[in-house]
């Protein structure tokens, strides 16, 4: 099961800035206290392993929850947010790369907004809202169902 987690807030979305593939902006204080309360939230879901996004933001949301649940974090490009020079279909053929993986247990992917709307959308086929900073979302492989939990 994958538990796809948005960054916290970042420098750029109090801005309303287009990040793409900008790996610089950091979290804001709100950001760190966002990931802080997502990784409360994901404490006794049995998390295992923990990819990131390569961007700077991605990064530290997920070193915050990593720190919490005593899980490490793997950089995994896939999951980065939808260049500016990328079209959704090359996003979308990204997170199959992702999904077509045996990953065994619970992994937390902490990734961007966009991506994992596309994820949602692959996994659902209908077109999600796009997650909030911070936000773990979750489709049941069953009952394609999503559910969404706000730090």
């Amino acid at each position: 099961m994958i538990l796809w987690v948005r960054h916290g807030q970042s420098t750029w979305n109090v801005i309303d800035r287009m990040q793409g593939h900008e790996l610089s902006p950091p979290l804001t204080d709100l950001g760190r206290e966002q990931s802080a309360q997502t990784a409360a939230l994901l404490e006794g879901r049995g998390v295992v392993r923990i990819l990131s996004s390569p961007a700077v933001r991605a990064k530290q949301t997920a070193d915050i929850i990593a720190e919490r649940l005593g899980v490490g974090v793997v950089e995994e490009p896939l999951l980065l947010e939808k260049g500016l020079d990328e079209d959704k279909a090359s996003v979308q053929a990204r997170i199959r790369q992702l999904l077509a993986r045996d990953l065994p247990g619970t992994t937390v992917a902490v990734s961007h907004g966009d991506t994992i709307g596309y994820a949602v959308e692959i996994l659902t086929g209908e077109l999600p809202h796009l997650p909030a900073n911070g936000s773990i979302t979750q489709v049941d492989p069953d009952t394609r169902q999503v559910a969404v939990a706000m730090p």
